[in-house]
């Protein structure tokens, strides 16, 4: 009864939306054993459940009353994701809801409510970007469904998707985007390292490094770039200067991906990130999901590789930093 008009409509599409879902799941058994599905739906299919198998036993992550049912989707995306940033500063705008507390995002189930709230924020004077998710979690209050778009991808990105996502019901804290989703991405791409090694996928390992050569020299460029546009917001230009600054040093990462592109091969897959807007807001979404990689990374070293050790430190550092 408190909340603003704007909010309940917010939560309203939210709670509409997740339903609409649930109202059109089916046991992924039954869908398994229909003989009109699809072979590549069934295959992905088994292939989550066998993933949510290992999950469970080889990564101590919750994975049981989960993705045991699916929805088809005829479109590419789940949810849309607003972000927002000042036009001079990277912290990000954030949004406080029950339960889960303050956000760096705000999910919409419709892209065109998603691009409404991106607009009225950007008239308002922030940056802003618009980006399709192809997954969400609940984080365990709910019995979250495989979707069309999660499946529809390859199988070691199947993999990686699941395992993300499982992270989340695992350990999640409050008011703390990078910390979650950094930990859920250096976690899945562990986990499915892992998987892969014993499970035939036929993997092209060749690919698979290359892919991950490409994704650090993005990092490292988008890193770079937000650390040169950090020192410049930090400076005392008058607003016209500091504008023109941000607006060179943008274009001078699209000139340095496209150079660094002619040497790294399949860095051309991240085109689309530099095409239109790209602003402080779109930066920050690369760094929620790989800003803290690197030290979970380093915790699961020290524990020899080990999950229970690493799991413990892991929620060591979560109550510190709550």
């Amino acid at each position: 009864m408190l909340l603003s008009g704007c909010q309940v409509g917010y939560y309203g599409q939210a709670i509409k939306g997740h339903f609409s879902l649930v109202h059109q799941r089916q046991p992924v058994a039954r869908v398994v054993a229909d003989p009109a599905t699809p072979a590549p739906v069934r295959r992905q299919l088994l292939l989550a459940g066998d993933v949510l198998e290992f999950a469970g036993r080889e990564l101590a992550l919750p994975a049981e009353d989960v993705y045991r049912t699916y929805v088809p989707l005829d479109r590419d995306a789940v949810v849309w994701n607003v972000q927002a940033a000042p036009r001079f500063s990277l912290t990000p705008k954030t949004w406080c809801y029950p339960l889960v507390g303050c956000l760096s995002y705000r999910g919409y189930f419709r892209e065109e409510a998603a691009r409404a709230e991106a607009d009225r924020l950007a008239r308002a004077g922030w940056d802003t970007d618009v980006g399709g998710a192809i997954a969400y979690s609940t984080l365990g209050w709910f019995e979250d469904p495989l979707t069309t778009p999660m499946i529809d991808r390859s199988g070691p990105s199947l993999v990686e998707l699941v395992l993300h996502e499982l992270v989340h019901r695992r350990l999640y804290i409050r008011d703390d985007t990078r910390f979650n989703e950094s930990l859920a991405t250096m976690v899945a791409r562990e986990g499915t390292l892992r998987y892969l090694a014993h499970h035939d996928l036929k993997v092209d390992l060749a690919w698979w490094r290359q892919r991950d050569r490409a994704r650090d020299a993005f990092l490292a460029l988008v890193g770079e770039a937000r650390d040169d546009l950090a020192r410049l917001y930090a400076g005392d230009l008058d607003e016209a200067t500091m504008a023109a600054a941000k607006a060179a040093r943008i274009e001078a990462l699209r000139r340095d991906v496209r150079a660094r592109a002619e040497k790294v091969p399949g860095l051309d897959a991240y085109a689309g990130f530099f095409q239109g807007d790209l602003n402080n807001a779109r930066l920050n979404g690369v760094h929620d999901y790989y800003g803290l990689v690197g030290t979970f990374q380093k915790i699961l070293l020290s524990c020899g590789g080990q999950w229970p050790c690493f799991w413990e430190r892991v929620e060591a550092l979560a109550r510190d930093r709550g």
